[in-house]
């Protein structure tokens, strides 16, 4: 993240400019008409973010009136998704405005990070642009730069927003040579707008086009280093099919990007809610779609994945509370209200008894309850032995003596930290770090989706080699084989990452359970034994009164082994802890050791033991 000290000198005087009515805090990013930065209105007291002409270009007043007078039509539209501009001015030389600032990550940023994405995720985002763009062109206002870098989507909720509504518009005249102004578009620009021909909607739709191939396929309908062959392209030549570079796109969502990228503006659909309908009906028939891999869950399984889900949620929300109240200084806040354990599970009206695995996420998320959580706890369900309930592994009886016998309730262990990196930072140096020694983890399964979209990693721990061995404790005294990570943005700062790891201590109560009910029989052996020693030379008086003493020994070191049983595994979990604490900082040494050297230094990745998991 960079600091407010860290703003670009050349827009210094712009902070003294706006003191009182704006608090810049830092740079979110720029391109070729815009520098954007975050900041608090001083006034209502919310984020915004600042676009701000570079002063290269304000020199110019036609450039300068053009930025200023596209902000003001952009801020007659109105429309739920779409970036909403607040005020636009001109201050000292300064020509800005102010918009809503959306927490979260571009399009094109996601797919550079995630590659291709899933047909129902395209389909969502591409539905929400398309009604935006309806909006807009209904009010005579063509976008003219349609791309996946104007395409914000908001953390938490998945929304897309439309930014730059006209703000990038450019002559295509002697701009060719001016980067960031048309060259960032060629590739998504229609064949009327590659001729320079007028523009109407359909244009923007074309583009659109353009972004679906590109997030269903990973690659452009058409692509070159050299922007003129781009542009030539794109009005003369026809696209491949979808189908022909990405055949496991299903084809109904393929025909409606194979029209959206005809040649002629009349082939393609007329307007942006002809396109919206299309793609509502191709999401339907990826609904019906049978899916090997997509369980049915029974409601009671349903309801105790969503009961799992928020005491981990709760679980991590007292986490969070106990870091604000250790540093105050911090303005960490979790998103939404966290369910506690006594809550209710989501109520959901239902027909029948079988759930789908996404309309229990679905459900979960309506209810507040982050997707990891819900992750973590369909890999429980998917753990557990067949017949066996979610929130009881053990039997309740069972459950009633691990409590006693170990002194915590506690299921389930979790330690976090703050990594001054963005996610899409943190997760390779994550894969590097913990897949080489010393942790040696080996990466099991992903769960609930992409990392960077909230799914879980989980990693299995590596058996006890070498004298150098990190995870004793874990592996050992709390006797769980595995970890799951999970990463998260830290809400209001893009350049912060929450890491957490979490173990299932439910894994290993019988275990334990077997370990101490073992040690007790030998403490009661034992103490039986010293009871015969001591009695010893009594044995003549008392005779068969021998057997006194041998129950009292045996019943006092019995109680002193259940006593000590409580602490001793309390003790080895706050060990576990440690490690996993220690793992996390490990990720921070690891990113300034690539960072410094390109690699870990001497420590090769090692080879994976299973050969089918593929790295």
């Amino acid at each position: 993240m960079k600091g407010s000290s860290e703003l670009p000198a050349e827009l210094a005087p712009l902070r003294e400019a706006i003191r009182g009515q704006y608090t810049i805090q830092h740079e979110l990013g720029r391109g070729g008409m815009g520098i954007v930065l975050l900041a608090q209105d001083a006034r209502l007291d919310r984020l915004v973010a600042l676009k701000v002409l570079p002063p290269t270009l304000a020199a110019s007043p036609e450039i300068r009136e053009r930025f200023l007078r596209e902000a003001r039509m952009a801020a007659q539209l109105s429309h739920p998704h779409i970036v909403p501009v607040f005020s636009a001015d001109e201050v000292q030389g300064f020509a800005f405005f102010a918009m809503g600032y959306v927490d979260g990550e571009t399009l094109g940023e996601r797919i550079r990070a995630r590659g291709t994405l899933p047909p129902a995720e395209v389909v969502r985002v591409l539905r929400e642009t398309a009604w935006a763009l309806a909006y807009a062109h209904a009010r005579g206002i063509v976008h003219r730069d349609v791309k996946p870098d104007n395409i914000l989507i908001e953390r938490g909720t998945g929304r897309a927003f439309v930014s730059d509504f006209g703000i990038a518009r450019a002559e295509f005249n002697a701009a060719l040579t001016q980067d960031g102004l048309v060259l960032g578009s060629v590739h998504f620009m229609s064949p009327e707008q590659s001729a320079g021909e007028p523009l109407d909607g359909r244009s923007d739709l074309y583009a659109l086009g353009c972004i679906g191939f590109l997030a269903l396929s990973g690659r452009l309908p058409f692509d070159s280093n050299v922007p003129q062959k781009v542009l030539l392209a794109h009005a003369t030549q026809e696209p491949p099919s979808l189908s022909s570079v990405a055949p496991d796109v299903p084809p109904a969502l393929a025909a409606v990007i194979d029209q959206c990228l005809r040649k002629r503006a009349d082939a393609r659909f007329p307007t942006g809610e002809a396109l919206a309908d299309a793609l509502g009906k191709a999401l339907e028939s990826l609904d019906h779609r049978p899916s090997s891999s997509e369980k049915a869950l029974s409601s009671a399984e349903a309801m105790a994945v969503w009961r799992r889900a928020a005491e981990l949620q709760a679980e991590a929300a007292s986490r969070l509370e106990a870091r604000i109240r250790r540093d105050e200084t911090r303005a960490l806040r979790p998103v939404g209200s966290a369910p506690l354990e006594s809550e209710e599970a989501p109520a959901v009206t239902v027909n029948s008894d079988a759930f789908r695995l996404r309309d229990v996420e679905a459900a979960a998320v309506e209810a507040g309850i982050s997707q990891r959580y819900v992750a973590l706890a369909l890999d429980e369900l998917r753990a557990a032995p067949a017949g066996t309930a979610l929130a009881q592994p053990l039997s309740p009886w069972r459950d009633r003596v691990a409590t006693r016998l170990l002194g915590t309730a506690q299921r389930s262990l979790s330690v976090s930290r703050i990594i001054r990196a963005a996610p899409s930072e943190v997760l390779p140096a994550m894969g590097r770090t913990f897949q080489s020694s010393p942790w040696l983890l080996h990466l099991r399964d992903t769960l609930g989706g992409h990392p960077l979209d909230g799914g879980v990693l989980v990693f299995a721990l590596p058996d006890m080699v070498g004298g150098d061995y990190k995870w004793t404790w874990t592996r050992y005294g709390v006797y769980v084989p595995e970890v799951r990570v999970s990463l998260a943005s830290v809400p209001g700062d893009s350049r912060a990452t929450e890491v957490t790891m979490s173990i299932d201590l439910r894994r290993g109560l019988t275990a334990n359970l077997v370990g101490y009910g073992a040690v007790i029989s030998a403490f009661g052996s034992g103490g039986g034994l010293v009871g015969v020693v001591v009695a010893k030379k009594a044995l003549a008086m008392l005779g068969a009164a021998l057997i006194g003493p041998a129950a009292t020994g045996a019943l006092l070191a019995g109680l002193a082994a259940v006593a000590m049983s409580g602490p001793l595994y309390r003790w080895e979990m706050r060990k576990a802890a440690e490690e996993l604490s220690a793992a996390l900082a490990g990720i921070e040494l690891g990113m300034r050791a690539f960072n410094l050297f390109g690699t870990l230094g001497d420590r090769p990745l090692p080879r994976p033991v299973d050969p089918t998991l593929g790295y």
